[in-house]
């Protein structure tokens, strides 16, 4: 692959602080072209790389601890399509800031046949993507993107690949095994997938349970705290395309097994999530009934309104207890039925209205 000259010179780490292995690594190697936020550190130190267990999806797509001088021969000798992930951390004085570094070693012996070459690919995508796709919502929806960083070690552990990332949390397995309430874990879960729909990004890899370590969960600043933020990551195989949704990603009174249309990714999410009600047919006296019912009737009624405006009306008038996913947004609605939305200041009009008549809705789900 062309390479460029690099511009910018990371120190990694490998090691207890005190015992640890330095190398350079330099940015943009394999990134041409594109380009990455500084790190969030103005100091000399290296990035601490720890050893201590770091970690490999399985199979099943489930975080497999291994020994870290086994994880060394990755690319040589150990064929596996995930990269490794570690804890990395940058000093300044007293401060410590967390980092998720994923690492691929020896890429320089990757064949085409190797399941290996294909992580080297997956990288190289997610980063990609992060930079041209995600920027207006890293630190927001997705972690901050760091960049790729390239270190030849030689003997030690080849040609090293480094994707560096804000840290994000923990993945939906370790929650659901820690006493959490689940039941607000998954609205934040589903709100974040909503969110992100709504920016326009599919994520395209959450199609079973195995997958559901692509979203990640921080507590607050306690070590026991609750959780407060949600994060997607691993965007190799995302695209970007508008969000056909009928519903929200949240408890619902029927089964949305069958076929009910709308986005396959969020009712992928809320099948996997189990926020349905098993074998409960969608007839007229369900709330999802009449929830779609309406979502397919208003867009008829107002076509020059984008998916995500009627799922907002919907999600204000049948799940009117759930919080909205922009909170920024304000919205009334003209005497036809159409809404009005702004951002920080209300309209001045006599004739809004902040909510639909129940007469209108009803007509809709005749």
């Amino acid at each position: 692959m062309a390479s460029r000259k690099p511009t910018r010179i990371l120190w990694l780490g490998f090691g207890k602080a005190e015992k640890k292995i330095m190398f350079e690594a330099y940015e943009d190697e394999y990134m041409k072209d594109i380009s990455f936020p500084h790190f969030p550190s103005t100091s000399s130190e290296p990035l601490l790389i720890l050893p201590f267990d770091p970690q490999m999806n399985n199979s099943e797509g489930l975080p497999e601890k291994f020994p870290f001088p086994d994880v060394l021969a990755w690319g040589d000798g150990l064929d596996n399509e995930s990269s490794i992930f570690f804890d990395g951390y940058f000093s300044e004085g007293d401060e410590q800031k967390r980092f998720c570094v994923k690492v691929l070693f020896n890429i320089e012996k990757a064949k085409p046949d190797d399941y290996s070459l294909q992580a080297f690919h997956n990288m190289l995508a997610d980063a990609k993507f992060h930079a041209q796709n995600l920027r207006a919502v890293a630190g927001i929806l997705v972690p901050r993107h760091y960049g790729l960083w390239c270190a030849r070690t030689k003997q030690w552990g080849g040609t090293v690949l480094c994707s560096v990332t804000e840290w994000a949390g923990i993945p939906w397995d370790r929650v659901a095994a820690m006493g959490y309430d689940l039941t607000s874990v998954k609205k934040l879960f589903g709100r974040t997938i909503e969110q992100l729909h709504d920016f326009g990004v599919h994520h395209n890899h959450l199609h079973h349970s195995g997958q559901l370590h692509h979203v990640l969960f921080r507590r607050d600043q306690t070590t026991a705290g609750p959780i407060t933020r949600c994060f997607v990551v691993d965007f190799s195989e995302a695209r970007t395309v508008p969000c056909t949704r009928n519903l929200p990603i949240l408890r619902v009174d029927a089964d949305i097994r069958r076929d009910i249309g709308g986005c396959r990714e969020a009712l992928d999410v809320q099948y996997l999530l189990e926020m349905y009600e098993k074998d409960v047919e969608i007839s007229p006296s369900t709330h999802t009934y009449k929830a779609l019912r309406f979502h397919k009737r208003y867009s008829a009624l107002h076509p020059s309104l984008s998916n995500k405006d009627v799922m907002t009306v919907q999600r204000h008038h049948f799940f009117k207890d759930e919080l909205p996913l922009d909170l920024n947004i304000k919205f009334d609605f003209q005497p036809d039925g159409k809404v009005v939305s702004w951002k920080g200041h209300k309209e001045d009009s006599d004739k809004l209205a902040k909510r639909l008549p129940d007469d209108y809705i009803a007509s809709l789900l005749v």
